[in-house]
């Protein structure tokens, strides 16, 4: 394999995510290359060096210098993302962006227009749509195994975080779980894509929004308290461009429960951990006689029908490995760059899940319904999953 087909990436942010991204970046040593890494706190850029043995920068300007690096990888904290993505939008580098893009939709459109003055890609996390399960689900809907889609049930409720034990929780690099940058950024904000990008692809643009979201517990066992928490429940319902109907739901409140359900005329599919590649896909139709009805009503649904998933999962999943391949976001941005062809997770299409977590964890902001100004082209599956 010549230099040109692989791609230089640079790490910016070496907090509690970016092991995941390191860890998974061993599924794509044959097109992707480290060039190094960087980050603002010295104590955070030693630990990550010692941990993995990389190259590390002395500032953010040598990372931009290095014409090595093709690629800037964003896994600063939220509210760093539009200021570190358009420093390197105007050194001339290809970003791909920790979720999400930016904290409002205006600040992702004025990133979106720097990249396309600038001439180069722009994508955002989170990547779960191009995953197995994912990918699964969405073969079976276009070969009509449930009939014509309807409607979609998504869940990402992580339970009561605050009553856990998050301040054990440590990376492999021994960082800390941020959860003061947790709490204040919103649940929203930071799981809503999980479900946003999977339903968007298989059924369009999202057209309107009707949302309520509310801070039920504000104290969350952070010392100092927080002095502005974000809500920590929204529920929304999504009207996508080809009619289908979605309820999404987030919260750090109630019991954990991340099923995403897509409904047609003749059956569901259920996923039940859309952060899993590996995730079981279930196949189940409505109940037909009264014997069923019964069971249905009595004991919950019917096993259903697990479905082969379209290529196995190629890499590890167990408790110590992710079940999500955080690298395979930035694969695909790499490849469409060398391939001269769209992103799947674009700039468009990055602006689009913003504008639509904006409106759940925010609608005050917004009409009620709120219409979505973005939109998107056409989303490719993945060539293995066709």
């Amino acid at each position: 394999m010549t230099a040109p087909d692989i791609t230089g990436i640079a790490i910016v942010g070496c907090g509690y995510v970016a092991d995941s991204y390191r860890h998974c970046l061993e599924h794509h040593r044959a097109r992707l290359r480290l060039t190094g890494a960087y980050d603002r706190d010295p104590q955070r850029l030693t630990a990550f060096q010692a941990c993995w043995g990389d190259t590390v920068y002395r500032s953010l300007d040598e990372l931009l210098d290095d014409r090595a690096c093709t690629i800037v990888v964003n896994l600063t904290t939220p509210e760093s993302h539009k200021a570190v993505t358009a420093a390197a939008i105007a050194a001339g580098k290809h970003v791909y962006s920790e979720k999400p893009l930016a904290m409002t939709v205006r600040e992702a459109v004025e990133l979106r227009t720097k990249a396309q003055q600038a001439g180069v890609r722009l994508a955002a996390a989170p990547c779960n749509v191009l995953g197995e399960s994912a990918q699964t689900a969405w073969a079976a809907l276009r070969a009509g195994r449930i009939g014509r889609a309807v409607l979609a049930y998504a869940e990402l409720d992580d339970g009561m975080i605050h009553r856990t034990n998050y301040r054990d929780w440590k990376s492999r690099s021994g960082q800390p779980w941020p959860a003061r940058g947790e709490f204040a950024t919103g649940c929203t904000f930071e799981h809503a894509g999980y479900a946003i990008t999977v339903l968007a692809a298989m059924f369009g643009p999202v057209r309107t929004v009707t949302a309520f979201s509310a801070l039920l517990i504000a104290d969350k066992a952070t010392a100092p308290p927080l002095a502005d928490p974000a809500p920590d429940f929204s529920v929304g319902a999504l009207a996508f461009d080809g009619g289908v109907v979605a309820r999404l739901t987030n919260s750090v409140v109630a019991p954990y429960d991340h099923r995403l359900r897509l409904i047609g005329e003749a059956g569901t599919l259920d996923i039940a951990e859309p952060w899993d590649y590996g995730s079981a896909v279930v196949l189940r139709r409505p109940a037909q006689g009264r014997l069923e009805r019964f069971i249905e009503r009595r004991w919950g649904q019917s096993r259903g029908r697990r479905l082969p998933l379209v290529r196995p999962v190629p890499f590890r999943r167990g408790w110590r490995e992710p079940t999500m391949d955080f690298m395979r976001g930035v694969a695909e941005l790499a490849a469409a760059v060398r391939e001269g062809r769209r992103c799947r997770l674009d700039e468009d299409f990055a602006v689009h899940v913003t504008e639509v977590t904006e409106i759940l964890q925010y609608p005050e902001r917004f009409d009620r319904p709120a219409a979505v100004t973005s939109t998107f082209a056409p989303i490719e599956p993945m060539e293995w999953a066709r």
